[in-house]
């Protein structure tokens, strides 16, 4: 399950999806076999439910890797499959069948095998296929250069409606050529940086000196959340911080640790030191350059 202190940064973005299922029409490419999904992605991580255990959230979903499954007769559940493979299962309600996945942050490429035909499957920007019984493939996978913030799988005829029967689902970002990744930086609900303190895990307001003072210099560490990355320890050299003040003067924040984050394996952090030069700076506005590419902006507060 999703650390609890991990949870309100992806709180946020379940409300805003539940209000915006409402499909438009989008440009997204659509794939049928894996391999050619996979040579249009990058970053991908795959949930294969094989060593999932069925333990809802207690919100009426079902949490993995920070993705959240919801079925129209209540929480998913694990069923094996004719193989003996482990698959997510969503019970038909007679009339419909339903099944919500609600995509991590920064997701522009998400594919899955589904076994169960006839089904329905649409992306939230718009792009819908139908997967019928005499398909050669039972794989289907979407590329868009828009995120992707949910996956629906449903059917309403006929009836009774057959379960949802879901294998592997992968997500991660487009793959734009030779372009190397960009980094998202992660934010909250509000628009603040997704920020916390690296030792007491507590968020803004920021100071200069630490409340808890364990490292011999007293001064404060933050963790900073960013996706469309995959970072390291050893990424740690080609990755840097920045912070604008209300005068556009930008200072350096001493990276110090680049990690995946603990049970979010689609999440990177990067924890760094507040500079001297920050003192009472209030607002100011954070990025992450990653091997020369630089996130979007985010604001947080430092006193």
């Amino acid at each position: 399950m999703l650390p609890p202190t991990l949870r309100w940064l992806v709180s946020g973005a379940i409300a805003v999806l539940v209000c915006c299922l409402s499909l438009s029409r989008a440009d997204a490419a659509v794939f049928r076999d894996r391999a050619s999904f996979n040579a249009a992605s990058q970053n991908l991580n795959t949930i294969d439910f094989e060593s999932t255990p069925n333990v809802p959230d207690g919100l009426g979903f079902l949490e993995l890797d920070g993705v959240f499954f919801h079925g129209a007769t209540g929480v998913p559940s694990i069923a094996i499959g004719q193989n003996g493979n482990k698959l997510l299962r969503t019970s038909t309600a007679l009339e419909f069948t339903r099944l919500t996945i609600f995509l991590p942050p920064g997701t522009t490429a998400v594919g899955c095998d589904q076994f169960n035909t006839p089904m329905i499957l649409a992306i939230s920007t718009g792009e819908t296929v139908t997967m019928n019984q005499g398909d050669a493939s039972t794989f289907v996978g979407f590329v868009s250069d828009q995120p992707i913030q949910s996956l629906v799988i449903s059917l309403d005829f006929p009836e009774p409606t057959p379960d949802v029967l879901l294998d592997n689902l992968s997500f991660g970002q487009r793959r734009a050529g030779n372009e190397p990744p960009a980094p998202q930086l992660l934010a909250t609900n509000t628009g603040r940086a997704a920020a916390l303190d690296s030792v007491v895990t507590t968020s803004e307001t920021f100071s200069i000196l630490a409340v808890h003072r364990l490292s011999t210099d007293n001064r404060t560490r933050i963790t900073l959340f960013v996706v469309g990355v995959l970072l390291g320890p050893a990424d740690l050299p080609f990755v840097t911080v920045q912070a604008e003040d209300s005068q556009q003067r930008l200072f350096d924040l001493p990276c110090e640790a680049t990690g995946r984050v603990k049970n979010l394996s689609w999440m990177s952090q990067v924890t760094c030191r507040i500079p001297d030069e920050l003192v009472l700076a209030g607002n100011v506005n954070v990025s992450v350059k990653v091997r020369g590419v630089v996130s979007n902006k985010a604001p947080l507060r430092i006193e």
